[in-house]
């Protein structure tokens, strides 16, 4: 169960609670398995809050 003040799906990917408080952390390179599909789901850069967030807003 996802408690108040967690990154919900940092802390469901890396397996850990991972708090607010602290930056995003990164996912890029994580693999995990949809809930839906049953498939392997490996974490691209672009999906990664912490990357966005380094390499600033994209054209648009």
């Amino acid at each position: 169960m996802i408690r108040p003040g967690l990154w919900a799906v940092a802390s469901a990917v890396l397996g850990r609670p991972v708090s607010r408080a602290e930056r995003y952390p990164h996912l890029c390179g994580a693999t995990v398995t949809a809930t839906r599909t049953g498939t392997p789901y490996r974490y691209k850069a672009r999906d990664c809050a912490a990357c966005s967030e380094r390499l600033g807003p994209g054209p648009g």
